[in-house]
């Protein structure tokens, strides 16, 4: 077993600078994309994007839900869904069982 480990372990060292040699940074050619899912109690999701293309999707499942999105491009799209739901219902019902 011993023997499977170290060179598999060794192959992933030698391929981390490859795999992360490259700093992250702010895209602004090309499409960008979000896609942001809450359901907690309180939502709060805020979006900003600045690409050519820019694509946006929030889906919100709680008893407080606010969305503020952004978008400046060529094209913008954007869609929210937020679902009010009743915590105080839920939890009470799930005690009782």
């Amino acid at each position: 077993m011993k023997g499977i480990l170290i060179p598999s372990g060794l192959a992933l060292l030698l391929a981390a600078p490859i795999a992360f040699g490259d700093a992250p940074r702010e895209r602004t050619h090309g499409p960008c994309f979000n896609v942001t899912i809450q359901g907690d109690r309180v939502n709060d999701a805020r979006v900003r994007q600045e690409c050519d293309m820019t694509f946006s999707r929030t889906v919100q499942a709680g008893q407080h839900n606010s969305v503020e999105t952004i978008q400046r491009g060529r094209v913008n799209d954007n869609k929210v869904r937020q679902y009010q739901h009743d915590w105080a219902g839920s939890r009470h019902h799930r005690a009782g069982r």
